[in-house]
């Protein structure tokens, strides 16, 4: 009996050090700050099309109510430390509701953007105006221009010193372009991963997983196939969101430093990321959420 009850006990201290040792890991982590940030002022922003399952043209979009929000949104991550570069929408834009979406735009890696070639044709045009910009920034542009890939919604830096860059496959990426993710990010320690997505609410990685730093992810694992689940829990340690978070978009958050800007009503998971030694700001993002996107839908981490 006594020896039962001594295993337990070390079971526990065991438990207690690896947490302890987590959370340090964390703290050291968040010490390095982020980030500039890509926004595109949602001047054109409405719902006219449905190409996911969020998108209902009958409930339509309060622009006021929606720019108020991505000015918030703007607010909270400068506030926060951000550098934010705003894309002011072009001539040629106004048929480009979705273009508020930066997040889509490129996946960057030191000076090199990756380009999006977007799945959906009402999307396509979106291309010609990020490489513009992304270019006024001093980026070398890169991409293909045949296969299917959505850009930092689909593809996400995570694990140590953020080197493997996991990529959601299946609704709006095409597999075929990891070869060539790896030939333009040939970099040494640099893993390209694929991670096939399943379920269609949530239809680019970046709203079913977030990394919050190189030690931690946010993640909903059901939006994975159990190989893909697998390959992220063997990137980064992970924290688990329920299905309500998920639904809420609680994954699509941006982080700054030690900051994590999210969609109003994630209580629990809020909490947790307190615990663990983040700031939590939340942000109304309601208006987004009809055409599928939030926070970070709205950003694109330079």
């Amino acid at each position: 009996m006594s020896w039962h009850v001594t295993e337990i006990n070390k079971e526990l201290i065991s438990a207690r050090a690896a947490a302890h040792q987590m959370a340090s890991s964390i703290a050291k982590a968040m010490e390095t700050p982020l980030k500039r940030i890509m926004m595109c002022r949602p001047t054109h922003f409405t719902v006219s099309y449905a190409i996911n399952p969020w998108m209902d043209m009958r409930r339509g979009v309060n622009k006021p109510k929606a720019l108020q929000q991505w000015d918030e949104l703007k607010h909270v991550l400068t506030q926060a430390g951000a550098k934010v570069e705003v894309m002011e929408p072009q001539t040629g834009s106004e048929n480009l509701p979705d273009m508020v979406f930066t997040a889509n735009a490129a996946v960057i890696r030191g000076k090199k953007a990756y380009l999006a070639n977007f799945h959906h044709a009402e999307r396509k045009g979106e291309r010609f105006h990020n490489k513009i910009f992304l270019e006024s920034l001093g980026y070398k542009c890169v991409g293909s221009e045949t296969i299917p890939f959505e850009g930092a919604g689909d593809a996400l830096w995570a694990g140590k010193n953020l080197s493997t860059l996991l990529v959601g496959v299946g609704p709006r990426t095409d597999p075929n372009v990891l070869p060539d993710l790896r030939r333009e990010f040939d970099e040494e320690n640099v893993r390209i991963v694929g991670c096939n997505l399943i379920d269609a609410r949530f239809y680019h990685i970046d709203t079913g997983f977030c990394p919050l730093n190189e030690e931690v992810a946010m993640w909903f694992p059901h939006a994975f196939d159990g190989v893909s689940q697998w390959h992220i829990k063997s990137t980064t340690n992970t924290i688990e969101i329920d299905d309500k978070e998920a639904k809420n978009f609680a994954c699509n958050a941006v982080v700054v430093g030690k900051t994590v800007v999210m969609n109003r009503g994630s209580e629990r998971i809020a909490n947790t990321l307190h615990r663990i030694g983040f700031e939590v700001a939340q942000v109304d993002m309601s208006e987004f959420i009809k055409a599928g996107g939030s926070s970070k839908c709205c950003t694109l981490a330079l």
